[in-house]
């Protein structure tokens, strides 16, 4: 096995489409402080890039770590109740679980940031749980969101959408999260849909 410093010297191979992931004992982390990188080294060569600047992260030391089976079961909760959408291809699927998996190892605590969201006076109409998929308005532009943790008051959600504009100032590219107030969660048209189907098969 390479050193931590020479797998950054190395190419880095990213995650290929068609490929589907499953979480494995043999994935690990890795860190250089030199590089400022975190990873995730993967089966077959593959590995994934952190895409989180280091200020979004706790402070890191150098590392060459096996995952947790709670570092796996991250993965594999998000991974799986977002495969069951079919809107995406495995590989936004496994990125998008391996991100979440890096927020709850090794994200900061987020402050909420609801002002830059329109509220909205009905709650989506399904269970608001992690994994489900909600929309934000910030009144320029509306983003497709899935809820990564929830509780009484906050949602932090990531945007699986490519980009959402906030401001004038700020945009949010994919996998970014937010920390939101419930009131502005609004329903996710896909969602909405198919429950609308559903109540008309069964009328």
């Amino acid at each position: 096995m390479c050193s931590v410093l020479g797998y950054f010297n190395a190419q880095i191979i990213t995650i290929t489409k068609g490929i589907t992931v499953h979480a494995s004992q043999h994935w690990r982390w890795v860190y250089d402080p030199e590089a400022d990188q975190l990873l995730v080294e993967l089966d077959h060569g593959l590995v994934h890039k952190c895409p989180y600047k280091s200020s979004r992260l706790i402070p890191l030391n150098p590392m060459h770590a096996a995952f947790s089976m709670e570092d796996a079961a991250c993965f594999q909760e998000f991974y799986d109740i977002l495969s069951t959408y079919e809107l995406w291809d495995p590989m936004l699927l496994t990125q998008a679980a391996l991100n979440r998996t890096i927020l709850a190892h090794f994200g900061r605590p987020q402050m909420p940031q609801s002002w830059y969201f329109q509220s909205c006076s009905e709650t989506p109409n399904y269970p608001l749980d992690v994994g489900a998929l909600v929309e934000l308005n910030s009144g320029i532009e509306t983003g497709v969101f899935v809820i990564m943790a929830i509780d009484d008051e906050f949602a932090e959600c990531m945007l699986i959408s490519s980009s959402m504009t906030l401001s004038d100032v700020k945009v949010m590219q994919q996998f970014d999260s937010v920390k939101v107030l419930i009131n502005r969660l609004q329903a996710s048209h896909y969602l909405q849909l198919h429950l609308d189907d559903d109540h008309l098969r069964h009328a």
